[in-house]
């Protein structure tokens, strides 16, 4: 689903928008970040949501691989791009399993993709491995 990533600290600052519509990536390419709070929609985090992510993995847009848009157009709901704020609007290319949320719309300070924690798992590439 990604490019090889390090892990980098979660960031304390969001960086200055890009300009009118152009919200920039809060991670760099090639890293990824543990959200250390609970996050459901983006401005409301709720205990009991059931659309609330435990410590998602945040990834730069352009390090995930073989998703596509979900199928549920409420799913793909924003001003200009994606708000972010249906649940995960990212799903396997293959299966359509519901993989990450992506946030980019020309409201939000940042460009985020936000992995599902239990659509995802972790794998560390051994030295022969391509």
């Amino acid at each position: 689903m990604t490019a090889e990533l390090r892990e980098i600290p979660y960031p304390d600052q969001v960086p200055a928008p890009g300009g009118p519509g152009q919200a920039p990536p809060r991670i760099p390419r090639g890293a990824f970040t543990r959200d250390p709070t609970p996050s459901g929609p983006p401005q409301a985090p709720l205990e009991h949501d059931p659309r609330v992510q435990a410590s998602a993995v945040l990834v730069h847009p352009e390090d995930v691989r073989g998703l596509r848009h979900h199928p549920d157009r409420r799913r793909l709901n924003g001003c200009c791009r994606l708000d972010g704020c249906d649940g995960p609007n990212l799903v396997c290319a293959t299966c359509g399993t519901e993989i990450a949320t992506e946030q980019n719309d020309c409201w939000v300070s940042w460009h985020d993709v936000r992995l599902q924690p239990g659509a995802v798992t972790e794998h560390t590439l051994k030295a022969d491995e391509p």
